[in-house]
């Protein structure tokens, strides 16, 4: 499975409630997401060994259920991040035996925007 590649940034207001949810259709019929794990890590670029942001179903920073993905950051978290540009990978976990499949789900980046309140 090859990684859905966003166009457009993902983009964070900080100071300021961030949400963002896909459904998940494959071949016209909804993607069964019970179970399934999700995280997201966003770096300043692919080789660089700092995680700026790491969001999860375990961490509440990801939602999944049905066919529908949501990411979340509270206006406290989003007031707390200080970078501007990043790459993120998005991959899921499938529910099952261990070893369980991990696949990409989506690549791209994302942007904080300096909110005006924050």
């Amino acid at each position: 499975m090859l990684p859905y590649i966003r166009k457009e940034p993902l983009q964070i207001v900080q100071g300021c409630t961030f949400t963002h949810a896909w459904d998940w259709f494959a071949g016209g019929k909804p993607v069964d997401l019970t179970g399934a794990e999700f995280e997201l890590v966003a770096k300043l670029s692919t080789d660089d060994p700092n995680v700026l942001l790491h969001l999860t179903t375990s961490n509440g920073g990801i939602v999944a259920g049905g066919n529908t993905i949501q990411l979340f950051i509270d206006d406290s978290g989003t007031r707390q991040l200080a970078w501007r540009d990043a790459v993120f990978d998005l991959r899921i976990r499938w529910p099952g035996s261990e070893p369980r499949r991990i696949d990409p789900f989506m690549s791209g980046r994302i942007t904080v925007r300096p909110g005006v309140l924050a």
